[in-house]
């Protein structure tokens, strides 16, 4: 199964435009674009303030100050542009020093006789959301935009939408800007990245100003936002480069410019039939849009100056931004990199690494962890590939296994057949809970779904499972959308039947079976620490329990056509059943086990 992700359906594109007044340079001082008035400033850190010089200018000294209202000085700063030239052009670099949050200020950039002046700025807390078309998808085209574009006017929520390109491209740079929420605003801000920052401004003190820097692409690959050094290091890295050159090799630029032209008819076209039905029948399904219209036109043809090439965005989004200062990063990513998913928690980890590189600093970095989704047309002739479970495991592991990243479930979400599901409260909201407990300190917010913590395999052949974060453990639905809703749906309870349970079981020959699955009554972790309930190589210390989560719970699976489990999974399936819930509404996380090693544990680094 090849997911056809591409752009968000709807999603506001980065096109060819009328040349528009230069914003960011003013004679021989030239400042990154993304520097603008109305922009919000990262607070309690230095602001990295920078651009370049004509090059004749190299050496020359550039001073940044913050002015308050009546002109009084905030802060103040200076540097000295590289005598290294860079694409003709000498950087240069001032650290602003920290400010605590307030505004409005004026933020004067000067060179010589050269200035040029932003207003309205304001200091807050500054994240960049990144990834592809799922964190692309627009407020406007999401679940009940309506309501949330009449109720979202904010002056202190603020976005700036990077130019979304795969070559430098100074005019869109010159037409983007930072803007404050409004229902005349906000339909193109990141539905995800909206919903995000609109909690922490109701959860934070309320003077506190919140900017988002969206910096995303639908249909991109983790590597589009990547260095060309950095996948070279790696075998997996040089695939996708590998890969890439093949397919432009012995091309020419007509060429090029034929196949690109010819697929953006056919893509244009496809866009077009799909708005107007939408329009036509606001309910209409994708399985009937699919049938009318055909599949999306997916994947464009490969180009040298394509952004979905790798390395493209990195290079004409990513560094032209880098480093604004941050208070940290979201990432909604991962469809596009289903075909070579094996390589995905590689490449995951080394791009934190590099963006944490580039801005200096070990930033906190938030992860969607996938929803459920699969096509429906290789549902029902291929069956489940199980590509996606890989793609979620990847994104849980960086999370246990890198500092100061987290992740967040979203098990419980998706839509079947449509890869771009339009709930988009449910992770923007789960992001902000997880930075209001793990970076602004919050520990009253939940974010944990049952977590699983140890496990037993009796001689009789079952195989009993220990949960943390169980306080009110049971089942409520299996599929996203189906929780006490419709009579069709399942009630909450405390047992499954193995086809809606979500738990398998396999022995010696691999072969996975459905399983029953009943939860009793909850433990206290003294009981598990003082050896009350017989746990295989139980220690505490080794399963990271934190002190504030003292609730076990235990859930007994059977099933009769594996009288000796060897291993088992739960929620492994791009969709499929994942009915287990805690008494916060938070899902269970899907994972898998080797019962044959005695030892569990999903250590979530608190």
């Amino acid at each position: 199964m090849v997911a056809a992700t591409g752009p968000a359906p709807g999603s506001e594109l980065t096109a060819e435009a009328d040349e528009v007044e230069e914003r960011s340079s003013a004679g021989v001082l030239h400042v990154a674009a993304i520097f603008a008035s109305h922009m919000v400033l990262q607070r309690n850190k230095p602001n990295a303030v920078f651009g370049a010089l004509d090059a004749d200018c190299a050496g020359m000294e550039v001073v940044a100050q913050i002015r308050d209202f009546d002109g009084s000085m905030v802060a103040q700063a200076h540097a000295y542009a590289s005598k290294d030239l860079k694409d003709g052009l000498s950087p240069w670099r001032v650290m602003l020093p920290a400010q605590p949050e307030g505004g409005p200020y004026t933020l004067r950039v000067t060179a010589g006789n050269d200035f040029l002046e932003f207003e309205d700025v304001l200091i807050g807390e500054v994240w960049l959301a990144g990834g592809q078309s799922n964190m692309e998808l627009e407020l406007r085209n999401s679940e009940n935009a309506e309501a949330a574009l009449e109720n979202c006017a904010d002056p202190l929520l603020r976005f700036y939408n990077v130019p979304k390109t795969g070559v430098i491209n100074r005019n869109a740079e010159n037409a983007a800007s930072w803007q404050e929420s409004s229902p005349e605003n906000s339909g193109v801000m990141s539905a995800v990245a909206y919903y995000f920052a609109h909690k922490l401004r109701s959860e934070l003190d309320p003077d506190l100003p919140i900017g988002i820097v969206d910096c995303y692409i639908g249909g991109t690959s983790i590597t589009c936002w990547m260095s060309e050094d950095a996948l070279n290091s790696s075998e997996a890295g040089r695939g996708y480069l590998t890969r890439y050159e093949r397919a432009i090799a012995g091309k020419t630029q007509e060429q090029f410019k034929l196949e690109t032209d010819e697929w953006q008819t056919r893509f244009d076209a496809w866009n077009a039939n799909i708005a107007a039905a939408k329009e036509a029948d606001p309910d209409v399904t994708w399985d009937t849009l699919n049938e009318q219209y055909g599949a999306c036109p997916w994947p464009p043809p490969v180009t040298p100056t394509s952004q979905y090439r790798p390395t493209g965005p990195f290079r004409a989004m990513l560094e032209r931004i880098a480093p604004y200062s941050l208070a940290g990063f979201l990432w909604y990513q991962g469809e596009e990199d289903e075909p070579y998913c094996g390589s995905y928690r590689e490449l995951l980890g080394m791009l934190i690494g590099e963006w944490r590189a580039i801005w200096s600093e070990n930033l906190p970095f938030l992860i969607v962890q996938l929803p459920q989704w699969i096509d429906k047309k290789v549902d029902e002739t291929e069956g489940d590939p199980m590509l996606w479970p890989v793609l979620r495991e990847a994104q849980w592991d960086a999370a246990q296994s890198i500092d100061n990243v987290y992740v967040i479930c979203t098990i419980d979400c998706g839509e079947y057949d449509n890869i771009h599901p339009v709930d988009k409260r449910t992770p923007g909201e789960r992001l902000a809970d997880c930075a209001l407990r793990q970076v602004y300190g919050m520990s009253r917010i939940p974010v944990y779904g049952p977590t699983v913590l140890g496990f037993r395999c009796d001689p009789n052949g079952r195989v009993r499972l220990f949960f943390r974060y169980a306080h009110g453990l049971h089942f409520d639905g299996t599929t996203p959308g189906s929780r006490n809703q419709g009579s069709d749906a399942e009630p909450p309870s405390l047992v499954r039947s193995p086809e809606s349970s979500g738990f398998e079981l396999a022995g010696a020959d691999g072969v996975f079976h459905p399983a029953t699955a009943a939860i009793f009554v909850d433990c206290d972790i003294d009981d598990l620490v003082n050896s009350k309930v017989n746990v295989v190589d139980y220690n505490a210390t080794e399963f990271g329990i934190p002190v504030n989560s003292r609730s076990i719970g235990t859930i007994t699976l059977a099933c009769p056509d594996v009288p000796e489990p060897m291993s088992m999974r739960y929620a492994w399936r791009s969709w499929g059943p994942a009915p287990l819930f805690n008494s916060d509404g938070l899902p269970a996380q899907p994972f898998r086990l080797d019962l044959t090693d005695h030892t569990a544990s999903n250590d979530d680094g608190e």
